[in-house]
């Protein structure tokens, strides 16, 4: 009893923490853009809020699917790429909250609470607990984190993940299965999991000697991607329309070579000075960072299968031809945050943090002025 006590009382804390982190810089960005409260033309933070978000970027798409579904035909048709998850969810919770960009926001924080948990729980158990509080701090202060408290996919993506991950590594299959399918239903990279579960399941079974019939949960994680195909194929009669769509305006998105991305984006840096700095820049210097810290991650003995997503995990979100997200998308690169909490130096890991700390206010004051953070 005492033990799950201390687990209650550990997840409320985490939970709690990664909600006023969060919020805190929201309120912070706003401050910044209201001139410490002396322009009072945008009105109060949560009415604000409120105007801003519920009509930029993904979210009106999000609020369409959540009211109307998929359509087969007409100007919303394209909607089609986006993942059913979260939309159902925002149905879902929209019949008691009345207001799908309200329900989002609800969604988006528990699961974000929820991730940060899960984050910390799978940190503690690869690293220690110093560690793993190294890991959460950072992860609560991601610079896109902004994401996260808005209706996006990012924070149940997030939880889906870090429990699939966690529970690969504790050996219960059916958990690991279930969370993974779920999360192929909220994000195309969430095929990503079945690197590190069937690698998980079948290292466990070499090491058992014999077959483990639980392990073949592992294989629900591609039901997810089978439904999202089947649901184009029954509203626009093509399994893969989604790619037309990706392909067309606005999103103009053709999957091409990473070189060629990186090759492309670093033109478009030369050629966008402004642009550059938010969106070119950061994506190609993540990419470099990323890869690295997985070599490191292995140098510091962290987990294969933990290493093995990170690295399914980029080169699938690197494959976007029109990689305008990436600084957000690397947000789901998991392993990073327990590859920073394994660094062991500290001096390093307070430079990181700091500059973590203030791109994040920085980011989110760019998105309540309405620039191109995507």
């Amino acid at each position: 009893m005492a033990g799950k006590n201390e687990k209650l009382i550990l997840f409320i804390k985490i939970f709690t923490a990664s909600i006023v982190v969060h919020w805190f810089i929201m309120l912070l960005g706003y401050i910044l853009l209201t001139g410490f409260g002396a322009d009072d033309s945008y009105g109060g933070f949560f009415s604000y809020f409120y105007e801003k978000f519920s009509a930029s970027g993904d979210v009106p798409h999000y609020i369409e699917i959540a009211g109307n579904g998929y359509a087969s035909s007409g100007d919303t048709a394209n909607l089609i790429v986006f993942y059913p998850l979260y939309p159902l969810l925002m149905k879902i919770f929209a019949f008691i909250f009345r207001d799908y960009f309200v329900s989002g926001v609800i969604i988006s924080n528990i699961c974000m609470g929820v991730s940060a948990y899960y984050l910390y729980r799978l940190a503690q158990r690869e690293l220690n607990t110093d560690k793993a509080k190294d890991s959460l701090v950072i992860y609560l202060l991601y610079p896109m984190g902004a994401f996260m408290v808005q209706p996006f996919t990012e924070s149940l993506f997030l939880m889906l993940t870090l429990i699939c991950l966690y529970y690969i590594r504790e050996k219960k299959w059916l958990i690991c299965g279930i969370a993974g399918l779920l999360a192929t239903l909220s994000r195309s990279q969430g095929i990503a999991l079945l690197v590190p579960a069937v690698y998980g399941a079948v290292v466990y079974m070499v090491r058992k000697k014999k077959f483990v019939l639980s392990s073949l949960a592992t294989f629900f994680i591609p039901v997810g991607t089978f439904i999202y195909l089947l649901i184009n194929k029954i509203v626009q009669g093509d399994f893969f329309a989604f790619v037309e769509h990706q392909a067309a305006e606005p999103w103009y998105n053709v999957s091409h070579w990473i070189s060629d991305n990186l090759a492309r984006h670093y033109e478009g840096a030369m050629d966008y000075f402004s642009l550059g700095i938010i969106i070119y820049w950061a994506q190609i210097i993540l990419y470099f960072v990323g890869v690295a810290a997985l070599f490191y991650g292995i140098h510091k003995k962290v987990a294969t299968s933990i290493v093995a997503y990170g690295g399914a995990y980029i080169f699938l979100s690197y494959l976007h031809g029109w990689l305008i997200s990436g600084p957000r998308y690397m947000m789901g690169c998991v392993p990073l945050y327990i590859i920073y909490g394994a660094v062991d130096n500290r001096i390093i890991k307070n430079i990181i943090l700091l500059a973590c700390g203030i791109f994040a206010v920085f980011v989110t004051l760019c998105m309540w002025r309405g620039e191109a953070i995507m």
